[in-house]
């Protein structure tokens, strides 16, 4: 029966007969990027607290009454939280991750075609509803953002108020709740970046008829010991060759491919079928060992 995955394999092995196909690195500018746009709405919340919160706890502190001043400065918090849960910042939240995701999947194709030395074919037919899970799941973490760094701003004054303290001592935690949620919106950044461009390889290899893929690691000091493993793991298939349908586990357990662990930077190069073979007729394979 007529396979055209098979068809497309021939004529990518006839275009790259010996060599082997590049791996699809993250798309770093994307994710600098996408932490800029992040960088910028935790830089505005901290100037509203500045403006809104601060203030608040000058006045207060002349006439210092905890029940007082905590309920005045938690409601203002309230205040200030409700708007950026409103339908205007989510509209601005859909728009960041709508482009964030469309220039990583831009990226991702081109790169891809050019590591194949050929425009191999259009988006898989599932690619767009991917798409539109990974747009609604980073509207969830940008809203998250504002979400997360008030309520610890407002936890922060809860827990002053409780042990006592003037209203004066929150100045300095609101400045290191600042750093945190800088560090958090970076995080968000920098993993999603790794994880979409992960998913989209997956993707694009196996709608190209990639069955295997090799695990390509950093190959420095911050590599995690489980993904180093996994990168010098002789399989049934080679060294740190796996099938797309049956990937490696995690130090949890769980199936895993390159970027999608957190904080990953390992990529999948793609693998042919030619080299498989190879491989298990030169001996340099482990029998019976598929992860």
């Amino acid at each position: 029966m007529f396979n055209p995955k098979d068809l497309l394999q021939e004529q990518l092995e006839a275009v790259r007969p010996r060599g082997k196909f590049k791996a699809v690195q993250e798309p770093r500018r994307v994710g600098i990027e996408l932490n800029s746009d992040l960088q910028r709405i935790v830089l505005e919340i901290r100037k509203e607290v500045n403006r809104q919160i601060v203030p608040l706890l000058r006045d207060l502190a002349p006439n210092y009454v905890a029940d007082a001043w905590s309920d005045t400065l938690i409601g203002a918090l309230r205040a200030l939280l409700a708007r950026w849960q409103s339908p205007e910042f989510r509209a601005i939240a859909e728009t960041l991750a709508g482009r964030f995701v469309r220039a990583a999947n831009q990226v991702n194709a081109d790169r891809f075609n050019k590591s194949m030395g050929v425009d191999v074919f259009g988006d898989a037919p599932d690619l767009q509803d991917f798409l539109d899970l990974a747009v609604a799941d980073n509207v969830r973490l940008i809203t998250s953002i504002p979400d997360q760094y008030l309520r610890d701003i407002e936890s922060a004054i809860m827990t002053n108020v409780r042990s006592g303290q003037r209203p004066s001592a929150i100045a300095k935690t609101l400045t290191q709740k600042f750093g945190v949620a800088q560090r958090r919106a970076e995080f968000i950044a920098r993993d999603q970046t790794a994880k979409v461009n992960a998913s989209l390889t997956q993707k694009r290899q196996t709608g190209a008829g990639f069955e295997y893929f090799r695990w390509v690691d950093s190959d420095d000091s911050r590599v995690r010991e489980r993904h180093s493993e996994i990168a010098d793991k002789i399989t049934a298939y080679g060294k740190g060759i796996y099938r797309w349908d049956y990937p490696p586990l995690s130090d949890q357990g769980t199936p895993i491919i390159p970027g999608q662990d957190f904080n990953c930077r390992c990529i999948a190069q793609p693998v042919t079928r030619r080299e498989v073979e190879a491989n298990q007729k030169a001996g340099r394979v482990r029998v019976g060992v598929k992860r």
